[in-house]
């Protein structure tokens, strides 16, 4: 009598299971490309909405770092494939400034799509400022390439690769060099590639 009852139990076992296993490998899809470990980072294209952080910008250091209330912690964030100049450097000023005024007209509200961690525990991330309309996510702006189109950094060949839509970067940097926008009306201006063997 014991094992027929038993037995009886089995499906609904079965069930629990499946649905465990099912819960478990949403959960774990959810958190791919969040950590900046090792695990695969989705192919380039419309922002991840399961992967992006949605954040309130504290405070912006350079051209392409900032600092982000995320949740109830302070983040600091380096803009993923670009490298802006020095404060220090001839238009580094102008190149903090242009950032925070993209960050200001969007009420310092950013979306973080969060693709590493760097060597100073940086959280390396594409940003973007928030679509006005939900409906329509490509109204999303990547301030990553609003920093290059503008002339206010430059692309960072070696970790573009990394950034989900780096592929792209290269192209806005040619516009901006094209139109000597920035960085680029100056050609005595130090590039990042010669300050970068100054301090080796």
């Amino acid at each position: 009598m014991k094992a027929k009852a038993l037995w009886n139990l089995l499906p609904i076992a079965a069930i629990a299971i499946v649905g465990w296993l099912y819960g478990s490998s949403l959960w774990q899809q959810s958190q791919v490309g969040r950590s900046g470990d090792d695990r695969p980072v989705p192919a380039p294209g419309l922002l991840p909405r399961a992967q992006s952080e949605l954040a309130t910008v504290i405070n912006v250091h350079d051209g392409d770092t900032i600092t982000v209330k995320l949740g109830w912690q302070k983040v600091k964030v380096r803009l993923c494939g670009i490298d802006a100049p020095e404060l220090s450097q001839p238009l580094g000023v102008q190149s903090r400034d242009h950032l925070q005024s993209l960050l200001a007209s969007a009420g310092n509200q950013v979306i973080l799509y969060i693709s590493d961690t760097d060597r100073y525990g940086r959280k390396v991330a594409e940003l973007y400022v928030p679509a006005y309309n939900p409906q329509q996510p490509e109204e999303e702006k990547l301030l990553n390439e609003s920093q290059l189109l503008a002339g206010m950094a430059y692309v960072y060949a070696k970790y573009a690769s990394r950034c989900p839509n780096g592929s792209g970067f290269a192209k806005m940097e040619a516009i901006a060099q094209r139109k000597k926008l920035g960085v680029w009306s100056d050609p005595t201006a130090m590039k990042p590639w010669d300050y970068r063997k100054m301090q080796r």
